[in-house]
């Protein structure tokens, strides 16, 4: 069975988060969540799906708006968290 990529699982917790998909809008991985009203108290709850669903701590250098504008962008801070936990 393959295993469901960083991007794919971002793209679904957003999803659930943010309902894009209950208002008809299909989520592409560079789509600006900003701009498409995301607000900082989505941005939180988002965080925190991200970190339990992977079972990480994302480090205080990305928690950022840059590191939340996107499903690419917030694959690229899991990844990276990810990758260091394995060296």
């Amino acid at each position: 069975m393959p295993q469901t990529s960083t991007v794919d699982t971002v793209k679904t917790i957003i999803d659930k988060q943010l309902n894009f998909a209950v208002h008809g809008h299909e989520l592409r991985p560079d789509d600006e969540l900003w701009a498409l009203g995301m607000t900082s108290l989505n941005c939180v709850g988002l965080m925190l799906a991200i970190e339990h669903t992977f079972e990480i701590e994302l480090p205080d250098g990305v928690l950022n708006e840059a590191t939340f504008r996107s499903v690419n962008a917030i694959a690229s801070a899991v990844d990276g968290v990810l990758h260091a936990r394995q060296a």
